[in-house]
């Protein structure tokens, strides 16, 4: 829940550093999952005009010392700051963010930190009534967690657990929204992350890519009804050389209220 009152905005809602309207139409909840920046949490944010700044939940995920060991913490005492410049015009918008953080993990016997930053633009471009293209590519250091539901980790401890190595991170989609008539649309979308990963402290386990391509129908009856279909193909690989395939066919039916 949030709370908000002229310029300002207080509670837990979408990350500053998210832009949600460049979002695809997608039968799976987010859809291209590696390459998107997708947070929700607990923020106090100022917006005048096409600017807003926010600071944000200093949470960090840090990964154990050449181990797919992961932990989250709750220890920064210095909040994430994320700042965005959005753009709007009958064309659809731009939007570009930044964000710069404290990662930080305590244990009984050590203190550990890091730094983080990343910079991510986004949006939307209508290329016709019933065309238009939306896409993200988001950067940086230390910010994994902000990206494909913490894919990759925002840093990794070092042997002695008194440092974090801050993982770099380069991720983004591409989609395209066709709408064939009032009741059916279809989005074709493509999606990739890459993470530069130090394998001499994360070890060779944990994740160098991911991608996928995704294809959907959308039917809906009436305005409020959604009824859609997904095809998903994905791929993610490991330091080790190791990957994975994945293949599924997503069914949705949705009511809005």
């Amino acid at each position: 829940a949030y709370v908000s009152w002229d310029k300002w905005l207080a509670g837990q809602t979408w990350s500053n550093f998210q832009d949600v309207a460049a979002l695809p139409d997608a039968v799976d909840f987010v859809g291209p999952t590696e390459g998107t920046t997708f947070v929700r949490q607990a923020q106090l944010r100022y917006t005048s005009g096409p600017f807003s700044v926010a600071l944000e939940n200093p949470q960090t995920v840090v990964g154990s010392y050449r181990s797919t060991t992961r932990t989250t913490s709750d220890d920064g005492t210095l909040p994430d700051v994320s700042a965005r410049y959005t753009n709007k015009g009958d064309w659809g918008h731009f939007s570009v963010a930044g964000l710069a953080r404290q990662l930080q993990h305590e244990t009984t016997t050590t203190d550990a930190s890091g730094t983080g930053f990343g910079v991510s633009v986004s949006g939307k471009y209508n290329l016709s009534k019933t065309d238009d293209i939306r896409y993200m590519l988001t950067g940086g250091s230390g910010i994994g967690r902000y990206v494909g539901f913490a894919l990759g980790a925002d840093g990794t401890l070092d042997a002695t657990g008194e440092d974090i190595d801050a993982t770099g991170v380069l991720a983004g989609f591409v989609a395209w929204r066709h709408v064939f008539d009032p009741k059916l649309r279809g989005n074709l979308m493509v999606s990739r992350a890459q993470f530069d990963n130090d394998t001499d402290w994360t070890g060779f386990g944990v994740t160098r890519s991911a991608q996928s391509i995704h294809a959907n129908l959308i039917y809906s009856p009436f305005p409020k009804l959604d009824v859609g279909a997904e095809l998903i193909f994905g791929n993610r690989e490991l330091e080790s050389g190791a990957d994975g395939d994945l293949r599924r066919l997503h069914t949705s039916v949705k009511y809005s209220f």
